[in-house]
């Protein structure tokens, strides 16, 4: 899945300067670090702007454009300024680790196959 609408599926995102972002993108790495800091899911940051799971996705994906009257609601509701909603480090443009890539591997019973259920 593309990280930003308007992305080629199977292109890695590089990004090389700052300057390069859109306002769209910057509010993705704004609600990214916003969730981590706070330990946030999309399901949490949905239920404190009281508006769905599905849009909130979209929004934090890139997928969804926001307007003004969510920016600001945004900036009341989680207690952050506007900048801080589209404040982005070179940090941020750093790609995740390989270890924050892998996904949790579903764990088997041993002795159980799936052939005996």
């Amino acid at each position: 899945m593309p990280r930003f609408k308007g992305e080629n599926k199977g292109e890695e995102t590089t990004i090389k300067d700052l300057k390069e972002l859109t306002f769209q993108e910057r509010l993705v790495f704004g609600l990214e670090r916003i969730k981590a800091q706070r330990g946030w899911k999309n399901k949490d940051l949905a239920a404190k702007l009281d508006v769905t799971e599905g849009y909130m996705s979209q929004v934090a994906r890139g997928m969804r454009d926001v307007k003004l009257t969510m920016l600001d609601k945004m900036t009341r509701e989680l207690e952050v300024s506007i900048g801080d909603l589209f404040e982005v480090s070179e940090e941020d443009l750093q790609p995740p680790r390989q270890e924050e890539k892998r996904r949790k591997s579903k764990k088997s019973c041993p002795g159980i196959s799936r052939a005996s259920l």
